[in-house]
């Protein structure tokens, strides 16, 4: 299922907004720091990680959320300052944790977010920002599919992200097929993809949704 975004900001405006959108990332466009704050007041969510933290968008809109909702944590794992591609050092990024004021809510490790599933045996919420490919999402749903108990956020997901110019100069496994495999193998989960670039997939946990968690 594909959903869309609005493309204007509107109201929904929250404590620290205009800081987080001031940090460089793919999501500023399409209001998609609004859809994290959003879900997360929503599901409200305990403990949450992140895969992927870049400068800290998401992280901290999230974490945002987990302070006006009184209570719940984000931990977010990067590679920071070794990524040989883009990236942001960990100074850097605890810096804009710092001065947004959310550090009683989210906090930052230097680390293989690939191997972060061996930490953690059960979390509420995941969000995978790890320069996503179909073999990236095959592994994540393998390994955190048992361990995350209401929802799992990945960027991309639709046909325009899979086209982008890294994934086909380096042959790398397109999202979409490997979306129609995940549906067909963990039908405990409700899958829709929200096509403005770079596109997000949320993924849902049937059970949750069947509870009717607030």
């Amino acid at each position: 299922m594909t959903g869309h975004l609005p493309r204007e900001p509107g109201k929904g405006a929250f404590e620290g907004r205009a800081a987080i959108e001031r940090l460089a990332s793919a999501y500023q466009d399409h209001c998609y720091g609004q859809l994290f704050y959003a879900l997360a007041r929503a599901l409200r969510p305990s403990s949450c990680v992140e895969l992927g933290v870049y400068r800290g968008f998401s992280l901290l809109a999230t974490a945002a959320a987990l302070r006006d909702n009184g209570g719940g944590s984000i931990e977010g794992f990067d590679l920071f300052d070794e990524y040989p591609y883009r990236h942001e050092t960990f100074a850097n990024a605890s810096r804009n944790l710092r001065d947004c004021g959310l550090a009683a809510h989210a906090r930052i490790h230097k680390a293989d977010a690939l191997e972060v599933h061996k930490r953690f045996a059960a979390v509420d919420w995941l969000h995978v920002d790890l320069s996503n490919d179909g073999d990236t999402y095959r592994r994540i749903f393998a390994e955190w599919a048992p361990k995350v108990r209401r929802v799992m956020l990945l960027e991309g997901g639709s046909p325009e992200r899979d086209r982008v110019q890294w994934m086909t100069q380096f042959g790398k496994a397109p999202i979409v097929p490997a979306l129609a495999e995940i549906e067909r193998g963990h039908p405990q989960w409700k899958l829709a993809v929200l096509a403005p670039f770079p596109s997000v997939t949320v993924a849902l946990r049937v059970q949750a949704l069947d509870a009717r968690m607030p």
